[in-house]
């Protein structure tokens, strides 16, 4: 059981690049905080070995481990328990996007999204849930996201997962409060990420509207230019967003996420910036979604 005092035992999934990244660097370079930073595959690890700098294999230590996959998820958690005995912060950053069209999407690629994004987050949760009760103290922390409250146009199935996690964390947050287990959702929003990235220069199109499905009519077909419209309109918006401060850096983001973690009584809900905040209190205080589709609907 962790008693105040100790070196904090942190484990961080996709920390490849971006807020995981950014948090796993930021902690290790503070007193008091031991970082198990991980990543999908190894051989991705040159940008957070060289941020790392003299924290690797001090404060910093990086392991493989791919959320998508069991397997990997049971080896990580065993040897992570060997090796340290107890795990006290659990940050599930490890997340995919998309952006496209909702009738272009495959089957294949809705499950390998909800795979990481929600099913391989939720069981690498349930082996460190298992051993926090034991421990009696822990704290689990989703980084999740402004569209996990307050939906986005052609990012669809993203939306969905991060409701899906909003749900999540809500459920078991009073479940787990007796056994002195905080679970907190952290909500950024427009962040400068190589992933939000990627979507603002749209070289995810592959993932939508850069095919025709098969069968199409004339009609349908006049149907996807409308759509192919809005969707341009939508990404000259994002491109705004991110040439202007709302949007916030992964360090400025890290930092919110190390003040979570040192609170006494972690909060359930923890917005990073002024926007996030206000987006939520609309989405509160929006009982019909009418003011929400409006300003959607400007977007397009």
């Amino acid at each position: 059981m962790y008693t105040m005092g100790e070196q904090k035992i942190v484990v961080i999934t996709g920390c490849s690049s971006g807020i995981g990244l950014a948090t796993a660097v930021l902690l290790a370079k503070t007193e008091g905080f031991k970082v198990i930073a991980t990543v999908r595959n190894l051989q991705k690890r040159e940008s957070l070995d060289r941020a790392a700098g003299e924290s690797l294999n001090k404060s910093l230590f990086i392991k493989e481990l791919d959320v998508s996959k069991e397997d990997s998820i049971l080896k990580f958690v065993e040897r992570a328990y060997f090796e340290d005995g107890r795990i006290d912060v659990l940050i599930n950053n490890a997340a995919t996007s998309h952006f496209g069209a909702f009738e272009t999407f495959t089957m294949e690629q809705m499950h390998s999204l909800f795979q990481t994004n929600v099913f391989g987050t939720a069981r690498l949760t349930q082996e460190v849930v298992r051993k926090m009760k034991i421990q009696r103290n822990g704290h689990i922390i989703f980084i999740s996201s402004s569209s996990g409250f307050s939906p986005c146009p052609f990012m669809d199935f993203y939306v969905a997962s991060k409701y899906a996690i909003e749900g999540l964390v809500g459920s078991l947050a009073p479940v787990l409060h007796p056994f002195n287990i905080s679970v907190t959702s952290v909500q950024p929003g427009p962040v400068y990420t190589p992933l939000s990235q990627s979507i603002v220069r749209n070289e995810m199109g592959k993932f939508g509207m850069s095919r025709e499905l098969p069968g199409m009519s004339h009609e349908d077909q006049e149907l996807d230019k409308m759509t192919a419209a809005m969707k341009a309109n939508f990404l000259k918006k994002m491109k705004e967003h991110f040439s202007t401060d709302i949007a916030q850096s992964a360090e400025e983001v890290a930092i919110v996420i190390k003040k979570c973690i040192e609170e006494v009584k972690p909060q359930i809900l923890v917005q990073t910036s002024v926007t996030t905040t206000k987006l939520a209190r609309m989405a509160l205080t929006d009982p019909t979604g009418a003011k929400t589709m409006e300003r959607l609907i400007s977007l397009l």
